[in-house]
């Protein structure tokens, strides 16, 4: 079974502060019981150059051992109260001083029960009784004697100390423990932070496999690779959500306007294979225009679809968007001759960065429509201008106007508001729908003004880019 990627940083982050709460708990015990270790046996050294130096100094007050037994005596018991065992021995090795076999073995116990108690306190430690001889001297250069000195040891820590050592233990265990609940906290929230956002792009993507297009709602994470993650994925779900509206849409576009001429073509050839219609020429070249425009009608589809699916890949440059009107005013001279319409383009030079090609589709297409719509006669106004943030473009005609209940419709394909005039000048209802498809392709905006009877005015909006 596969790991989630929840439990997956859960338990790495908990493997890793195992690791490092462990290790940095054993070194520092370590260390200290190494250190404690060195001070004791340090300690030790120095109580039992204590007793050489007393003795030495017992020694020095008479320059002999003689008369000397009742000092010997005390400080013999003295250490022994230290659980400390001393026998003195004078130059020539005669015992001086030695404890009685009572208080020997009296110490001896009292020892023997000092380490078990340690033992027990300090588990993995052991000590036993230890001994040593140390020579004494008269002003450090004449041998008066040995002392023979028997203790615990050589680490016979004494009852605080064993239980100093023992509580550090227990504190840096429950330090260690401590430290892995809390690190085992932080990494339930680290990895649920890091997974949630996860998971749930994982069940977004798995909604798209299955035709659900969405926009992913999430907070920021904090984690750039995520949140480029999150808008990526948006990203992909908007353009196939688009990408399915636009074949939808495609789709039901050709079926509504092929099926009224491939139906009247059907019934036109059927009559004349029966006999019903006799075949004639006439009758042959209207079969002929159907299929025309059938044909044109395609060519049309393809061309908007491309444009919509395609908005990304406008081929953008700077250029004079008045300049480009006058050279489309230009090329309709003669069309505006024939309708003896007055056309003027009023405004300064406006320089846009944007597809030339794609905008001058555009003006062709506005210009076009409103030399349709414009009574002989009429006139048309073209206004070019500019703000601190946008570029307009405006065309205004004193046409026929629309309808009020068809301005929300005439940027739908294949909505044509006069049908027969758009019949007779090749119209199929498509070219504002591709004007409209530009425009939001450069994230302009157009919209459209009409008072019916009196004349229509398109207004385009285009944002300052470089």
């Amino acid at each position: 079974m596969k790991r989630t990627i929840k439990w997956q940083l859960l338990l790495s982050f908990i493997s890793f502060s195992f690791i490092l709460v462990g290790s940095f708990s054993w070194i520092t015990l370590n260390l200290m019981e190494s250190h404690f270790s060195d001070y004791v046996l340090e300690r030790q050294e120095s109580e039992l150059e204590e007793y050489s130096n007393e003795l030495e100094i017992i020694y020095q007050e008479n320059d002999t051992w003689e008369g000397q037994s009742q000092e010997l005596q005390i400080l013999g018991r003295n250490a022994l109260r230290r659980t400390i065992l001393l026998k003195i021995y004078d130059e020539e090795e005669q015992l001086l001083w030695s404890p009685s076999p009572d208080e020997a073995e009296e110490a001896n116990v009292r020892v023997h029960n000092h380490l078990l108690d340690m033992e027990n306190a300090m588990e993995n430690t052991e000590s036993d009784r230890s001994q040593t001889q140390i020579p004494l001297y008269n002003n450090g250069s004449e041998q008066i004697g040995t002392v023979e000195i028997q203790f615990g040891g050589p680490f016979a820590y004494t009852q605080h100390e064993a239980l100093f050592i023992s509580d550090m233990r227990s504190i840096l265990i429950w330090v260690a423990f401590i430290s892995l609940l809390i690190s085992l906290f932080f990494a339930i929230i680290v990895a649920k932070k890091l997974s949630a956002p996860i998971v749930a792009i994982n069940n977004f993507t798995g909604d798209i496999k299955k035709g659900h297009y969405s926009r992913l709602s999430l907070d920021e994470s904090g984690v750039g690779e995520i949140d480029d993650l999150k808008n990526s994925v948006n990203e992909l779900s908007q353009q196939l959500q688009l990408q399915q509206v636009i074949r939808n849409r495609l789709s039901s576009d050709i079926a509504h306007e092929i099926r009224t001429p491939l139906t009247t073509l059907k019934g036109n050839i059927e009559a004349m294979v029966d006999g019903v219609w006799e075949v004639s020429e006439e009758r042959l070249y209207r079969c002929y225009e159907e299929i025309n425009r059938i044909t044109r009608l395609i060519s049309e589809i393809d061309r908007i679809n491309e444009i919509e699916s395609q908005e990304s890949l406008l081929q953008k440059s700077s250029f004079d968007l008045k300049e480009l009107s006058e050279q489309i005013v230009d090329n309709f001279q003669a069309l505006l001759m024939d309708s003896k319409l007055d056309c003027s383009i009023r405004g300064d030079s406006v320089i846009v960065f944007a597809d030339q090609d794609k905008m001058h589709q555009v003006i062709t297409n506005l210009l076009f429509n409103a030399i349709k719509f414009t009574p002989t006669g009429g006139k048309i106004d073209i206004y070019v201008s500019q703000s601190k943030d946008i570029i307009s473009f405006q065309i205004v005609d004193n046409g026929k106007g629309i309808p009020p209940d068809e301005l929300s419709q005439i940027f739908e394909r294949f909505y044509m508001t006069e049908p027969s005039r758009n019949s007779q000048f090749g119209g199929q209802g498509i070219g504002l729908s591709i004007v409209k498809s530009i425009v939001h392709a450069h994230l302009g905006t157009i919209s459209v003004d009409s008072i019916y009877g009196k004349g229509t005015s398109f207004t385009i909006e285009l944002p300052k880019t470089e």
